[in-house]
């Protein structure tokens, strides 16, 4: 059967690009999400998919409009609707951005192709470097729903997500090709060190992106997708903005687990060894202090209640601030469990400050470093936890370390380097 969409993304297709996989990806995400601004960056056959599944969800928008206003009889379709959100006129538009400078792309074509499967209508093309959109430029854009980014290099995606962040709304979507990596790297043999070549590892920026989602208030959640049959261009990493009323609730598994009526007896799942868990239970609390405490007025009003008990009005006048600004701060200082509000006044948790502090684990001195490449990786994986989250080394400590473990320190250190389990550069050590 003559299909004008698939000949036309079979000449779009580069198969060196590598999206022949996230390409319809992007179409469905497109679809699922309905998103009425997308953003592309680096222009190619994906072009095609996003706006083919704008076009898609465009079309069931209409019909489930339909529904809803009972132009249409179908019972089980609408019993998934959200009336509010599906009754509102649904208008998507893909801005594109690319400057036709790389060579070996099928940029160039692309308006040519939504013209010919009538999906211009959709499609906002910049010819411009994106590092030469001024910020006027971007804010006229509004508030982006769906972002792809697939155009230079690790930095710049790192230039791409500083500029387009801030402008993504909140449950808004970005997505970024190839979050891994190959390189080589070094390993150990019974023979001595060796070199394996094509170890597909995470990318800078998704590490980077992972620590800064692991606190307790992280601000979006991380999912990485690999393609384990290749070795570039691989995979999707998605990035999803929460909204404020997405944020932890404080409750108790168990807890909400019995309030919506299911069974009483359900458990939270433990994912990780008890030790890791350990560890990042003590980095979590830490880290939900130090998030909030980052903030100027917050740390401001710590300071006031640590000082005295008092109420929101108290040390409001206290400091001279606006006592909506202040009960803001105590809300988020209670939250991170820094303060109490007890007998109408507020005070201070010094309890908080024992689960923060970071407790490391007492290791058993081993008489012999293990021989065998298997059994050597499961001693030194029980290590790791010596080494707290999100803090670096210098060598000097990384051997008073596991000098409690075996007085061999250069051999520790190098089997952790040697199996990744610690990183080291410019004298440093630290957890990857």
């Amino acid at each position: 059967m003559h299909d004008p969409a698939a000949e036309a993304l079979d000449a779009l297709a580069r198969p060196g690009m590598g999206t022949e996989n996230a390409g319809p990806a992007l179409r469905v995400l497109a679809r699922m999400l309905r998103p009425r601004t997308v953003v592309e960056v680096g222009a190619g056959s994906s072009t095609l998919h996003l706006l083919l599944g704008l076009r898609d969800a465009r079309s069931e928008a209409a019909e489930d409009r339909r529904i809803v206003r009972g132009e249409v009889s179908a019972d089980e379709r609408a019993s998934v609707l959200h009336p509010r959100s599906v009754l509102d006129d649904y208008a998507p538009r893909l801005l594109v951005v690319d400057d036709l400078s790389v060579p070996g792309t099928s940029a160039h074509q692309v308006r040519e192709a939504a013209c010919s499967l009538g999906l211009d209508d959709m499609l906002t093309f910049i010819d411009r470097d994106f590092f030469d959109l001024a910020d006027h430029e971007l804010d006229a854009w509004g508030q982006l729903d769906l972002v792809w980014l697939d155009a230079g290099t690790q930095a710049d995606d790192a230039g791409f997500l500083t500029s387009l962040w801030p402008r993504v709304a909140p449950g808004g979507t970005v997505v970024l090709h190839e979050p891994f990596l190959a390189t080589t790297v070094e390993t150990h043999t019974g023979q001595g060190s060796g070199r394996t070549a094509c170890r597909v590892v995470p990318t800078p920026l998704l590490q980077e992106l992972r620590r800064q989602a692991a606190v307790p208030a992280g601000a979006f959640d991380v999912l990485a997708l690999g393609e384990p049959h290749k070795h570039r261009q691989t995979g999707l990493l998605l990035l999803r903005k929460r909204g404020t009323w997405e944020r932890d609730r404080g409750v108790p598994f168990s807890e909400e687990i019995k309030a919506l009526g299911e069974t009483d007896s359900a458990e939270a799942p433990r994912l990780g060894s008890a030790a890791a868990r350990a560890a990042d239970d003590t980095a979590d609390a830490a880290g939900g202090i130090l998030a909030v405490l980052a903030d100027d007025t917050r740390r401001t009003v710590y300071s006031a209640v640590v000082l005295r008990a008092d109420t929101t009005q108290g040390i409001a006048e206290r400091l001279g601030m606006a006592p909506g600004r202040c009960a803001k701060s105590l809300a988020a200082l209670e939250q991170a469990g820094l303060v109490a509000y007890t007998e109408k006044l507020w005070s201070a948790v010094n309890e908080v400050w024992r689960h923060a502090a970071p407790r490391r684990p007492r290791p058993r001195p081993q008489a012999s470093i293990p021989s065998k490449q298997g059994k050597r990786r499961a001693f030194l994986e029980g290590l790791v936890p010596l080494f707290a989250l999100q803090r670096r080394y210098p060598e000097t400590e990384v051997n008073d370390i596991l000098r409690e473990v075996h007085p061999d320190v250069a051999a520790l250190r190098r089997y952790l380097v040697e199996e990744r389990l610690l990183m080291r550069a410019d004298g440093q050590y630290w957890r990857p």
